[in-house]
């Protein structure tokens, strides 16, 4: 799908660019999704063709192409009008769009099972319960407390508790805030 015409104008350069750099995970994540290589040719050509027509607009080209992919392959599902079930589509917790890149969910899932594993405390245990229920799952606190049968004031603390725990983690990394793993 690359540009090929009026290659000095500006808009074609950028697009082109990003295109190679964005091409591999876009198309490998929806084949993953879909597993057949010509649907996923198709859907792959019109993330790219719906990003060229934004591209002034968007300020995260990552994060904007794997929101979209999610779309186009949802879209997909539905115009096949099949009765798959693919309402856990896209639970992977290395699918995440709305926190960053596939590497710095997965990094974050590293730590917290790193975490987990290391702690024969069943509250700890169940602090990463909390986490992934309210930063991956997008749960409220209050939903979160009800879910787990906790108190308000006992489900924010334990989840800034993991929350610091994880950007500890972090931090030996070298990783100082989330934002420089986005």
């Amino acid at each position: 799908m690359k540009l090929t015409g009026a290659l000095s104008d500006p808009k074609v350069k950028k697009f082109n660019d990003l295109y190679n750099s964005f091409y591999s995970l876009v198309f490998s994540t929806i084949y993953s999704k879909v597993n057949n290589y010509h649907d996923s040719e198709d859907i792959c050509q019109e993330v790219f063709f719906r990003f060229y027509n934004k591209l002034d607009e968007i300020e995260n080209p990552g994060k904007w192409l794997l929101g979209c992919l999610r779309i186009v392959v949802i879209d997909f599902y539905k115009q096949r009008k099949s009765d798959e079930d693919i309402s856990d589509l896209f639970d992977d917790i290395s699918m995440g769009y709305v926190n960053g890149f596939r590497e710095a969910r997965v990094l974050i899932s590293q730590v917290i099972e790193e975490i987990s594993s290391e702690s024969d405390d069943e509250d700890e245990k169940s602090d990463t319960v909390i986490f992934n229920l309210i930063a991956v799952y997008r749960y409220t606190i209050v939903q979160a407390s009800r879910h787990l049968k906790l108190n308000y004031k006992q489900t924010r603390y334990r989840y800034n508790r993991i929350c610091e725990k994880i950007m500890a983690r972090l931090r030996e990394r070298g990783i100082k805030e989330l934002g420089d793993l986005l």
